[in-house]
């Protein structure tokens, strides 16, 4: 019987994965070190420190949990872009997030940002922003915007950071000091594994936004609901309705009337 390769014996084996892995986490520590480092000095936790911006981006979430409660990562960036707008550090909110057609974040974002005082002349919506990626990079090249304050939490703000100064966008980032500096275990994991795919996205895979589109200004009300239904479109495919265009109607004639 023929005896079995050295590097096939159990032992062996075992002991390479193990190094594979060691190695792997070790790439893994290194590269969330890596952008934590750069981008930690640049978020504040004190409005007084922070310089003045013409616009905040203000990154989409959802305003509940899975299980249906009211989501407090939500209500802390929302009251985190109001309490901007009230101190004079910006004029202009810029609001990005999903709209998948089960839930629609810039619309969440609209009501709760008007409910905490903000006006309907202040706020810009993008429903294209379906990743912070993608949110990002639209800022630059569809809103043309190169310098703002970024709204999100502390743990999401480093991979934000890292993102948007990959793309030539002069950013800092302003988190509410109320927050908890620690978030859910299985909330930290995510966001460990998405810093190490955002490295990877930037310097080896370079993928482009899930849509783009034309140019527009902020606070183009029109070219933003037209925007959504030009993505939605495109997200679905031609032959399919767009569902839910009717809700987006209703609801941008709901807040018109609210601000007369």
């Amino acid at each position: 019987m023929l005896a079995r390769p050295r590097w096939l014996q159990p032992r062996r084996l075992a002991k390479s994965a193990l190094t594979v892995i060691g190695l792997l986490l070790l790439f893994a520590l290194a590269i969330n070190a890596w952008l934590i480092s750069t981008t930690r000095a640049r978020i504040y936790d004190r409005m007084d420190l922070l310089d003045e911006a013409e616009v905040a981006l203000v990154l989409g979430t959802s305003a509940y949990t899975r299980s249906g409660a009211p989501n407090r990562l939500f209500r802390h960036r929302m009251l985190a872009a109001a309490e901007l707008y009230a101190s004079g550090k910006v004029q202009q909110l810029l609001i990005s997030g999903a709209n998948p057609g089960y839930y629609n974040e810039p619309q969440q974002m609209y009501k709760a940002l008007r409910s905490y005082g903000v006006p309907h002349a202040a706020i810009t919506l993008d429903f294209a922003g379906y990743s912070t990626f993608d949110s990002i990079v639209r800022s630059r090249r569809i809103f043309g915007l190169e310098r703002y304050i970024l709204v999100s939490q502390r743990y999401h703000d480093y991979r934000a950071l890292f993102i948007a100064r990959h793309n030539g966008i002069e950013a800092i980032a302003y988190v509410r000091p109320q927050e908890d500096l620690r978030q859910p275990f299985v909330t930290e994991l995510r966001e460990y594994l998405a810093r190490i795919k955002a490295v990877l996205d930037l310097f080896i895979l370079h993928p482009q936004p899930r849509y783009l589109g034309p140019e527009l200004p902020l606070n183009a009300l029109d070219d933003a609901l037209a925007q959504a239904a030009m993505c939605r479109d495109n997200l679905r495919g031609p032959q399919q309705p767009l569902a839910g265009w009717r809700d987006y109607s209703l609801f941008f004639s709901g807040y018109e009337q609210a601000t007369e």
